[in-house]
């Protein structure tokens, strides 16, 4: 008779509780990490006024006013309605028998009925909203004005905003006492977790108002993902972005106490209210900083070429065929190879390597990009780029030659606290200073790239916002000083002392975690409607300037990559089509009948930009203030300064740029040449808005202060004893 194994009652309550475990662990692990893109957030009402109706005519589509929201002259009208296709709308606005009529007023989802004019006194009003759409379908409410909110925004020609426009996000710079306060109106809360961050540092109250410094641009990112902020990696989790960039002119100078002379922002300073950049036509002409390399891109198809060089501008991209090769950079992609992979590459022959190279021409500045390629070059890669360099430099001697996708010999490490490469880990570089990849190993027979390229460039294109730290900083705030300390150990390394030291930029934000795209709004008048591009995220325009001071200061440039054919100027030069490549579109006619196939149609000036790049104009203002010490900055002497900081003073070492970053301090530099001085000083840590008076000590022993503003970066000129 055989015998059953019958399991015991403590066997069966353990085999249930281990079950019961992985179960729950499981369950949690999916609602923690799990998808939720398609999940619905509706939006948890703020504590708005809500309008009295007085009168709705149609009981069939049910129009009614619900919350209403004054800023300034501007009023804002939330409306609902059971029936579709009502915009646009005829509105009235009445009050002690007078009316103001707005006529055509559009409508869209997300953004509330909006009337940018409203001049009242204080008081009861009522409004009439009439639909176009379905006449006879109208309703009358009545709301409160309040006269002490007519004049709180800053008076509309002093202040610039372009980007997402719709009811999550809605800055304004309100003026309070004399002094100006950046300040969210929409406020937009959905039981998600919302970070608000202005140039990538985290800030709260902004709903309440943040005093800002005019005279500057504020980029303002707001981020919400139903999951803590630093989860932002996972793409299952339902995200979303808005990013709103507003510049602020200025007010009035600000004097300040120092020894030495502030480089300002020049009075006649602006981005452009356009969408087109402006620099190419509005800045003063200027030659180039003597031995630098400053290369850009044509950005507008009607401007010449020769309105860059005249403005501090040494090479343009190689799509100028009418300026002479020497003044032309070049960044080669893989479809010089036909896009092929590494494998084929690496069975080329050296005379078929040395005939691609006799095809190219004596460009100013030639650089590598072969994307499809590791990079870390296997050694037959190597030897075949070797090959294809040596040919190069032998045909056009006086080329700036580099490799962007393999790098300079020690490539930017992008350190910062909140990941595993912590600052003050290179610090020991600056001991043993050697490159960070063997791509400069020697092959087998003796050939190597030392001593092929002459320029060493480092890439600064942003870095994440997210991770984010107890202060709100991001890995983004890390990028400068990060460069810095590539870039300085780079001129250690003896092959490459006689190199020029480069940043390689961009003006935007690489997307690395298939992030959401800004919704980019565009008005247009032909058709008349709001066009929403889908865009990338923008760079501060604070990081911008910095980038392009601190690598002509300090260094020998930039090279500023662009991504587009220089571009049309017409308010509505957009042509959209099925086929369109891009991050997404929506329209919103303002007779809401109008299609989007309005768009798929010729524009023969060329297309206009579908973002505002601002950072470009930055980048220029930084090589123009450059020019304003040019005396100093060519032949001069650079070394770091000692400042004092919490009554403790700090003594420049060699590796100040990554102690700098590692306790997130303010990096002082300076550069000498007899008895003159130009210092430069950035505090990338500090709130956006903060101002940080700093004791600084001069070469010559004499202590005087220096003024940080925000994250943006601040240039000085004196003179010092000999």
């Amino acid at each position: 008779m055989s015998k059953k194994k019958i399991l015991s009652k403590s066997t069966i309550i353990w085999i249930s509780t281990v079950l019961a475990a992985f179960t729950g662990t499981g369950i949690w692990a999916w609602n923690r990490y799990g998808p939720t893109q398609g999940k619905d957030f509706p939006e948890q009402l703020s504590a708005l006024p809500i309008a009295i109706t007085i009168d709705s005519a149609s009981h069939a589509c049910d129009l009614t006013v619900r919350r209403y929201r004054q800023i300034g002259k501007e009023m804002q009208f939330e409306l609902a309605a059971n029936a579709g296709g009502l915009a646009p709308y005829n509105v009235e606005i009445t009050q002690n028998g007078k009316v103001q009529k707005f006529e055509n007023v559009p409508h869209r989802v997300s953004i509330w009925l909006t009337l940018s004019n409203v001049n009242l006194n204080a008081g009861k009003s009522s409004i009439k909203v009439s639909s176009l759409g379905q006449p006879g379908c109208e309703t009358t409410a009545e709301f409160e004005y309040d006269g002490a909110k007519k004049n709180e925004i800053l008076e509309d020609a002093k202040w610039i905003r372009q980007g997402s426009k719709d009811n999550w996000l809605d800055i304004r710079p309100v003026v309070k006492g004399g002094k100006v306060y950046l300040k969210d109106f929409a406020n937009f809360q959905d039981g998600r977790t919302r970070v608000i961050m202005i140039d990538n540092i985290a800030v709260t109250g902004l709903e309440n108002g943040i005093e800002v410094q005019p005279g500057y641009l504020y980029s303002v990112t707001a981020k919400w993902i139903d999951a803590p902020y630093n989860d932002w990696w996972n793409s299952l989790r339902n995200r979303s972005v808005r990013q709103q960039n507003i510049w602020i002119s200025k007010l009035g100078e600000q004097k300040e106490k120092s020894a030495l002379t502030r480089v300002e922002l020049p009075a006649w300073f602006s981005p452009s209210r356009d969408i087109n950049v402006h620099f190419d036509t509005q800045f003063p002409e200027f030659q180039p900083i003597q031995g630098k390399l400053v290369m850009h891109y044509r950005l507008n198809n009607w401007v010449p070429a020769q309105n860059y060089y005249n403005r501090g501008i040494t090479h343009l991209s190689a799509f100028e065929h009418d300026a002479p090769f020497n003044k032309l950079h070049w960044t080669v992609p893989p479809s010089f190879f036909q896009d092929k992979d590494q494998a084929w590459f690496g069975k080329l022959t050296k005379e078929e390597i040395e005939t691609s190279a006799n095809t190219i021409p004596g460009y100013g500045v030639y650089a590598f990009d072969f994307e499809f390629w590791n990079q870390v070059y296997s050694p037959e890669v190597k030897q075949r780029l070797i090959w294809f360099a040596q040919r190069i430099k032998k045909n056009h001697p006086e080329m700036n030659l580099f490799d962007y996708w393999g790098g300079s010999a020690y490539t930017n490490q992008h350190f910062n606290t909140m990941s595993d490469k912590k600052p003050g880990d290179f610090v020991k570089d600056y001991d043993d200073p050697k490159p960070s990849h063997s791509n400069f190993d020697p092959l087998p027979n003796g050939d190597s790239f030392q001593g092929l390229y002459s320029v060493s460039p480092t890439d600064v294109y942003p870095r994440p916002s997210f991770a984010m730290d107890e202060q709100g900083n991001t890995p983004n705030n890390f990028t400068l000083l990060s460069a810095i300390h590539a870039l300085r150990i780079n001129e250690l390394i003896p092959f490459q002392k006689k190199n020029k030291s480069v940043f390689y930029a961009w003006n935007r934000y690489m997307p690395l975690y298939k992030d959401p795209v800004v919704p980019w709004f565009i008005e247009t008048s032909n058709p008349k409607g709001d066009l929403i591009l889908g865009q990338l995220e923008m760079m501060p325009a604070s990081q911008a300037l910095s980038m392009s001071l601190f690598s002509l200061v300090l260094f020998d440039g930039y090279y500023l990559w662009h991504d587009s054919q220089p571009h049309g100027k017409a308010e509505n030069g957009y042509r959209i089509t099925p086929e369109s490549a891009d991050w997404g579109k929506e329209w919103n006619p303002a007779d809401g009948k109008t299609s989007i196939a309005a768009f798929n149609r010729e524009v023969p000036n060329g297309e206009a930009p579908r973002f505002w790049d601002y950072p470009t104009e930055f980048y220029e203002l930084g090589n123009w203030m450059a020019k304003q010490v040019e005396d100093v900055i060519v032949g001069g002497k650079k070394q770091d300064l000692a400042f004092e900081i919490n009554g403790t003073w700090r003594e420049p070492k060699k590796a100040q740029a990554a102690l700098a970053a590692d306790k997130k301090e303010p990096f002082i530099s300076a550069v000498v040449k007899g008895n003159k001085i130009v210092v430069l000083g950035v505090d990338s840590f500090q709130s956006p808005t903060a101002t940080r008076k700093l004791n600084i000590k001069l070469p010559d022993g004499s202590v005087t202060t220096i003024q940080l503003y925000g994250n943006w970066p601040a240039l000085y000129r004196g003179t010092i004893k000999n």
